[in-house]
């Protein structure tokens, strides 16, 4: 199991990954507002029925992408490895999300998995859709997705 320091340093390297192979790195500056540009990004790749060529890698990266904007944008909310979701998910003291599913719902459901929204919860610290809910008796799912 990775340790938290090395989840967020790849996932920091994964969201890099992302800026410089999407076509449009000075568009995919880690802002919230740069998230539109993700959520658009899927939306063309659904309109030309490239979803389905999308490679692991790239939705994975967009992923990290999307996680990282949480990290940096929220100061509450950090990288850790779900040992249970065998998956990086973005913690805050109220929530662990998990921006690779989301990005695997937005592509593969459609906008109703809005990534913008996604985030603006919870930079919020608000419960994303999906996301499970931290409370003093333990972990519980959320509502949701």
């Amino acid at each position: 199991m990775p340790s938290d320091a090395e989840t967020a340093d790849v996932m920091r390297r994964l969201a890099e990954e992302f800026v410089t192979t999407s076509g449009a790195p000075d568009v995919l500056d880690f802002t919230v507002e740069s998230i539109k540009a993700a959520d658009l990004l899927v939306d063309s790749m659904l309109e030309a029925d490239s979803a389905d060529a999308i490679d692991e890698r790239f939705g994975l990266s967009m992923g990290a992408y999307v996680g990282e904007v949480i990290v940096r944008q929220g100061a509450k909310a950090r990288w850790t490895y779900d040992v249970d979701q065998r998956a990086a998910a973005v913690q805050s003291p109220q929530f662990a999300a998990f921006p690779h599913f989301k990005v695997s719902k937005r592509m593969t459901v459609g906008p109703e998995h809005s990534l913008e929204q996604f985030v603006r919860i919870a930079l919020e610290d608000r419960l994303p859709p999906a996301a499970r809910l931290i409370t003093s008796k333990g972990i519980r799912r959320g509502s949701g997705d």
